[in-house]
């Protein structure tokens, strides 16, 4: 799984600052062996509220900033893209996974020095499931051939 340094540095505040995360979409494919082009860094971050705030410290040195905590509704899907980070997107919820259980079967890696979760392979195939996107099915046929 490739990323590149605008990425990686959000990585790196995000685990400095303590925000759980997992990392998603085409990155998580890419790392379940599915070769093929990402055009970004997709996030899944907790939706809690000391994570909302350990989020907040992670995103000021980047520049970003997120609504206050209690602004927020869990039920509603919240999904940012970072100003001066074009390529990293995060979102407070996947369909069909909840947090708590995508965290505890995620997967353990490192990129370029930070270790990192990424969503387990049968996760990845749940979320992208309900999508209609023509590359998310293609991904769920190549992601079920993978050993």
């Amino acid at each position: 799984m490739r990323m590149d340094s605008d990425e990686v540095e959000v990585l790196r505040s995000f685990v400095a600052c303590g925000v759980r995360f997992l990392v998603i979409g085409g990155r998580a494919v890419q790392f379940h062996g599915r070769f093929r082009p990402a055009k970004d860094l997709d996030l899944l971050v907790e939706f809690s509220a000391i994570n909302w705030e350990k989020l907040g410290w992670a995103l000021r040195p980047l520049n970003a900033s997120v609504p206050p905590f209690d602004t927020l509704s869990e039920e509603k899907r919240y999904q940012a893209k970072l100003a001066f980070y074009p390529t990293v997107e995060f979102l407070t919820s996947i369909d069909g996974v909840p947090f708590e259980q995508a965290w505890a079967d995620a997967v353990e890696t490192i990129v370029d020095g930070v270790r990192v979760r990424v969503l387990s392979k049968a996760h990845l195939i749940t979320s992208k499931q309900s999508s209609t996107r023509p590359l998310d099915a293609s991904d769920i046929t190549a992601l079920r051939g993978i050993p």
